[in-house]
């Protein structure tokens, strides 16, 4: 296992709560410096106060508001300005917002958010990480995009929200098509079910958790971690000959 990522800089957008805490923090654990965002300063504030508990010390962290994201090259100045001057390595693309309305209900407002957020966002940063990127011999950049399942099936009341993050899957292709002789490999991680914060109201019936349960083959939600140790493979050098892939992390929902 090659997993160290010792003199590895990371940028791991949304890293405050939930799947991106996650990441960042398996990220430090294995060595890597790490820049986080988030958008308010209360929760960036809450986050790396956390980060410090733990005993992670290379955890850094910026105020990124990626809806009105349009110079993304100035989000990697920022963040070589928390890591001494140096560039990112590694970039996860794991901010999200979602849009819980059918198509009836959806607004230009909330299309052009999740759109933002989700697809376009990730689009910018993937270019300006790639402007910024120093090649390393023997070593590949990495660029992981947090996607979802709900980009593989009919979700009626999330509409936006899953064709945005089909849109993201191509563009994952697209990317490691096109940024493969750079020296930088772009995958996509699709996770399922996965018990944060943000998702633990949903399932807050007892009825609608045991539906969820009976759904899937492993009898059980994922976790932050879950994503994390796959993120943190998909990035390192036992992943090198790897690119263009659509990976689920989903305890067997799409086996359905």
């Amino acid at each position: 296992m090659s997993q160290d990522f010792k003199g590895k800089n990371v940028l791991v957008t949304g890293g405050s709560r939930g799947i991106g805490f996650a990441i960042a923090s398996r990220f430090a654990v294995q060595g890597a410096r790490v820049v986080i965002t988030a958008t308010r300063e209360e929760t960036l504030a809450q986050a790396l106060s956390q980060f410090q508990a733990n005993d992670l010390q290379t955890v850094k962290g910026l105020i990124l508001d990626l809806t009105i994201l349009t110079d993304a090259g100035a989000v990697f100045n920022q963040a070589s300005d928390l890591l001494g001057g140096e560039p990112v390595d590694i970039l996860v693309n794991n901010a999200g917002i979602s849009a819980p309305t059918s198509l009836a209900d959806s607004d230009l407002t909330d299309i052009h958010r999740v759109f933002q957020v989700n697809l376009i966002a990730p689009i910018l940063l993937s270019q300006a990480f790639a402007a910024q990127f120093v090649s390393r011999q023997d070593d590949f950049g990495s660029i992981v995009n947090i996607s979802s399942i709900a980009s593989k099936f009919d979700e009626t009341h999330n509409l936006i929200y899953g064709v945005s993050k089909a849109g993201l899957n191509k563009a994952t292709k697209n990317l490691a098509k096109n940024l493969g002789k750079q020296g930088i490999r772009v995958n996509a991680i699709l996770p399922g079910s996965i018990d944060t914060d943000m998702t633990r109201k949903k399932y807050s019936d007892p009825a609608v958790y045991q539906a969820l349960i009976d759904r899937l083959p492993l009898s059980k939600r994922g976790t932050g971690d879950d994503i994390a140790h796959q993120a943190v493979f998909i990035a390192s050098s036992d992943a090198n000959y790897i690119t263009g892939q659509l990976i689920s992390v989903d305890g067997g929902w799409l086996l359905q």
